[in-house]
């Protein structure tokens, strides 16, 4: 639910800035969260992505809508994951989707 209402205000802030570009033709506040966001993505997001196995249009396309609210959740929980060899092995109970 804190992820949703994070999700919710970072849109929030997006619509703001949007407008305050609109009406008062003042682009700055709108240019410094694109920056921000930006320079996170070459810096931390698309790395991040990658490393958990996002395709790299999405994570670009978050990164630079929700920045940091997206990759830190991310990674936090991928390193609480303690994958082994043994979580991949198919066992003769294992449920396999096939698609032919």
């Amino acid at each position: 639910m804190v992820a949703v209402l994070s999700y919710v205000a970072c849109i929030g802030l997006w619509i703001v800035n949007t407008l305050i570009l609109i009406i008062k033709k003042n682009p700055f506040w709108l240019l410094l969260l694109f920056f921000t966001h930006l320079f996170e993505l070459l810096t931390v997001g698309l790395k991040t992505g990658r490393k958990f196995g996002e395709k790299d249009p999405v994570s670009i396309a978050s990164c630079i809508c929700f920045g940091f609210l997206w990759w830190l959740p991310l990674k936090k929980q991928m390193e609480r994951e303690t994958f082994t060899d043994d979580d991949f092995v198919r066992r003769p109970d294992d449920i396999v989707i096939r698609h032919d």
